[in-house]
């Protein structure tokens, strides 16, 4: 009896020890754990920093007009590409998560727009204004906080002082004033900005930004130039010449940017570098596709600024302009696939109706013997058509990871767009006798616009994380060669040899996307973004209606911008 106890008793200490070690384990592995997460590393904004960025902006001139009321125009519409350079300094608390700072940037700009203006009256022979801007920069001040718990990301306002550097030109249009000046206004013009972003530190040493800024910088004088008025309508004798008078201009501009900083006198953390270069990381043994549906709805604008020669120094000389303002809805599919290195392959294809619109189509010919009108501005109230595009890009992660980072990328987009115009109205100079002065029915078609444009991409894409699940991807592209192929025909144009006319050229453009994406599953993500697109060239031929020679310049300008809606779905490893 005396040795059953002494069993059970070693028994019972043995199993003792046992589950002794047994916890003890389980709290040593606990021990190494709970620090871990529940004292994170924070990251501290403190310090300078150099980067560089690159945009879009879309910006407006308006030119008051010192005769009376416009019937029409008056307002030039800048979209343009931009990129530069940054610096600045941060300071942030110990524990506290506000961070404060300062801001410099420059950055070259390539913004180039038209429009008429001066245009009081259809007996007055009214302007061509044009603005342009080759530079920009801004000093501001940063107040953000960090919204993740490592305190990697930032979110943030700015304000401050800004310039714009370009130049504005009024110059009268119609042949008879084909060798009078512009009124030309060249200089640097001081205002102020206001803006908000994100900033992520993806590594101990870079962080990605995507911010929003609005910049305004008043009003300038310029004189308007002198121009001519017919006394009597419909009289190519009565035109009598008309002095200037000064007015003034206004500018702002919307510009959104994705920028990249290296912060001084910090190195890569821990298993932290370029991913082209070393891959701290581990790496996707394959590729990782995503792809998706997306429905577009957007408005769309198409211009054309006919000169009278090919004479580059003369076309801001008009002798007619076409407007065209749509509406669009169209599907389209998206993919992305990521592969090993950082490498990956994105795009997407669609194409739609246009369901409504309006066009103006204006001319200048006050000495014309058959019907001199000093301007004429014919209102066309219904456009519908068609447009499809797609766009086909392979870049490079160059930092960053899955869930925040920045790469590069060179591309191709293709963009077609087909507007046919329906009925006529004359709003300049209602009378029989001029251009339309006799309504046309919506339901007879009057002109049609067809282009092709065929555009190489350069840009920078990056995503950020703002909270879990929930992500903004940026994409900002240049397109710093834009060909195009135009048909203008006019249906009901009997003078001419052909109521054709083709034109052709080269020119540049932006492209800008930005969408906020939600993870509902790893596999399954919605989205809402916004699109924004702009080709111009002033480098236009067109053979004329019948003529198998370049006879004049044909400035185009278009843009495509709205809203869509997006569902997607991941293969391979979320």
């Amino acid at each position: 009896m005396g040795r059953g106890v002494v069993f059970k008793t070693k028994t019972a200490l043995a199993c003792l020890a046992v589950s002794a070690l047994a916890f003890t384990n389980v709290e040593a592995r606990e021990a190494r754990v709970v620090p871990v997460s529940a004292s994170p590393v924070l990251w501290n904004w403190t310090g300078f920093y150099l980067g560089a960025h690159l945009g879009a902006g879309f910006g407006t001139s308006k030119v008051d007009n010192p005769y009376g009321p416009s019937i029409y125009g008056d307002t030039i519409r800048l979209p343009g590409g931009f990129a530069g350079l940054q610096g600045g300094y941060n300071w942030q608390g110990a524990g506290s998560p506000w961070v404060f700072g300062v801001e410099a940037d420059v950055s070259a700009v390539n913004a180039d727009g038209t429009n008429t203006c001066l245009a009081y009256s259809g007996q007055f022979v009214s302007a061509n204004c044009r603005a342009r801007q080759q530079a920009m920069g801004s000093i501001t001040g940063r107040i953000g906080r960090t919204i993740s718990p490592d305190g990697r990301t930032l979110a943030y306002i700015k304000g401050g002082t800004a310039f714009m550097s370009g130049d504005l030109s009024l110059t009268t249009n119609a042949p008879d004033y084909i060798l009078q000046p512009s009124s030309e206004r060249r200089d640097t013009r001081w205002g102020w900005m206001l803006g908000a972003g994100l900033e992520h530190a993806i590594t101990g040493a870079w962080s990605v930004k995507a911010e929003y800024a609005y910049a305004n910088f008043g009003h300038r004088d310029v004189m308007a130039p002198g121009g001519g008025f017919l006394m009597t309508p419909f009289d190519p004798g009565s035109l009598v010449n008309t002095t200037g008078l000064p007015t003034r201009a206004s500018l702002d501009s919307h510009l959104v940017r994705l920028g990249l900083n290296y912060h001084l006198g910090r190195g890569a953390g821990p298993g932290e570098g370029m991913v082209f270069s070393a891959p701290a990381r581990p790496q996707p043994a394959a590729w990782h596709v995503e792809v998706g549906a997306r429905y577009w709805y957007s408005h769309g604008r198409y211009q054309n600024d006919l000169a009278m020669n090919t004479n580059m120094a003369q076309q801001n000389h008009l002798i007619s302009r076409l407007t065209y303002e749509s509406t669009g809805h169209s599907g389209e599919i998206f993919w992305r696939a990521d592969g090993p290195r950082g490498f990956f392959l994105k795009g997407f294809a669609g194409g739609g109706g246009l369901t409504s619109g309006h066009m103006n189509d204006e001319d200048w010919f006050p000495t014309d013997p058959s019907g001199a009108m000093a301007y004429s501005n014919t209102y066309h109230g219904k456009v519908t058509g068609k447009i499809a595009y797609v766009t086909f890009d392979a870049g490079v992660d160059l930092l960053g990871d899955a869930a925040n980072k920045i790469g590069v990328f060179a591309g191709y987009n293709f963009y077609r767009d087909r507007k046919d115009s329906f009925g006529c109205a004359q709003i300049a100079l209602p009378d029989a006798r001029s251009i339309c002065g006799v309504h046309m029915p919506l339901t007879s078609i009057a002109i049609s616009q067809y282009e092709d444009w065929h555009s190489l991409r350069v840009g920078v894409n990056g995503t950020l994380t703002i909270a879990p699940g929930l992500k903004l991807n940026v994409d900002a592209a240049y397109l710093p060669y834009a060909h195009v192929t135009a048909l203008d025909i006019h249906h009901h144009r009997t003078e001419m040899p052909s109521p054709k006319s083709p034109a052709w050229g080269v020119g540049q453009g932006v492209q800008l996307e930005a969408i906020l994406g939600y993870d509902i599953t790893p596999r399954w993500t919605v989205g809402i973004g916004g699109r924004y697109w702009a080709m111009w060239s002033s480098k236009i031929l067109t053979a004329g209606f019948g003529s198998a020679t370049a006879t004049e310049a044909l400035p185009i300008r278009v843009e495509r911008y709205g809203t869509f809606l997006q569902a997607s779905y991941k293969f391979g490893t979320p």
